[in-house]
């Protein structure tokens, strides 16, 4: 079994959603995760950041307040142009 895959299930309506890791970052002293939605139709697939919380041995995941997503994904693009501008840099 693949590590970097998670299944959450959705306590309301039982419906599960597969997702694999693909990056991890942290702002103001939170750790969030980076996952892509794992779909059979590769177009349907989505990015999703969620805040990854220590308990114990366990993380739990947390969906982000509507008031903060904006500037949590903000702040990852920016990690993300900031280090696409180190590479290309070390390329020349």
């Amino acid at each position: 079994m693949d590590e970097d895959i998670i299944t959450l299930v959705n306590e309301e309506t039982g419906e599960e959603v597969k997702l694999r890791i693909i990056d991890n970052f942290d702002m103001e002293d939170r750790s969030f995760g980076v996952f892509l939605t794992l779909e059979e139709n590769e177009d349907e697939a989505e990015v999703v950041i969620l805040e990854m919380i220590e308990d114990g041995d366990d993380i739990m995941l947390e969906s982000l307040d509507e008031s903060e997503e904006d500037a949590v994904y903000d702040f990852y693009d920016s990690l993300c142009d900031e280090a696409e501008e180190e590479q290309d840099g070390s390329e020349e």
